[in-house]
This record gives C-alpha cells, structure tokens and sequence, in this order.
C-alpha cells in the first residue's frame, strides 16, 4: 500500500513539472507584439471579419459581445 502511494506521489510530481515553456521569444508564434485586428489569415476566420481591417475587427467583436449580453438574450 507504502509502495503505490509512493509511485502515485511520485507521478503526481512529474506531471506537475512538465509545463511547456510559455513565454515570448522569436520561435514562440502567439507573440502580443501586433495589433490585434491583423490576426489570423486562414480560413478558419468568421465572416464579415477581413484580417487587416481595424474597423471590421471592431464590428466583429461588438457584435460577440452582445451575443454574451444576458439582457438583451431576456428581453
């Protein structure tokens, strides 16, 4: 019983050190250093979003945020 309490401490342990290294270098691609309406260009973007556009960028997020909006979804 020693024995498997042991081996699960221990596992607990090294799975608690194997975090991936998080911060901002060359190599890491989710850098904070543009702006945030010249995101993505794939084409898994939402439509009516044109990655570049400042202005649609805003749009795009005014209108997710009255999607999350509690009192307009009541109303």
């Amino acid at each position: 019983m020693k024995r498997a309490t042991l081996l699960l401490a221990s596992a607990t342990l090294l799975v608690a050190c194997g975090e991936p290294n998080q911060s901002k270098s060359t190599g890491n691609t989710n850098r904070g250093d543009t702006a945030a309406w010249q995101g993505a260009n794939n084409p898994h973007v939402v439509k009516g979003w044109n990655p570049g556009n400042q202005g649609s960028w805003e749009n795009q997020i005014r209108s997710r945020g009255q999607l999350q909006n509690e009192y307009t979804k009541t109303n």
